[in-house]
C-alpha cells in the first residue's frame, strides 16, 4: 500500500542559483520519497492554468512571467 502523495515544485530562481541538490537533499533528509521527478519548463498556458486560482489578484502576471522564466523540477513525493 502506498502513502499519502504530494507535489513540489522547485521554482525557476533556486534552479538557477544551483540550488536543486541542496533541496532535494532536504526533503529526503525530511522523510520524503521521491516517487517522481521531471526537469521542465512550464509554458505560459501551463503556468497560467496551475495559479489560475490567482488569476484576479495584481501579482499573477508577474508570478507567471517568473515562473516561466526558466527551468523548473517538479517531483511527486510520498
Amino acid at each position: 500500500m502506498t502513502g499519502k502523495r504530494t507535489f513540489t515544485m522547485i521554482k525557476p530562481d533556486a534552479v538557477e542559483n544551483g540550488h536543486i541538490g541542496a533541496i532535494l537533499e532536504k526533503i529526503t533528509s525530511a522523510g520524503f520519497k521521491i516517487i517522481a521527478m521531471k526537469y521542465t519548463q512550464l509554458s505560459k498556458r501551463d503556468a497560467q492554468e496551475f495559479y489560475a486560482i490567482h488569476k484576479e489578484r495584481p501579482f499573477y502576471g508577474e508570478l507567471v512571467a517568473f515562473m516561466t522564466r526558466g527551468p523548473i523540477v517538479s517531483a511527486i513525493l510520498e
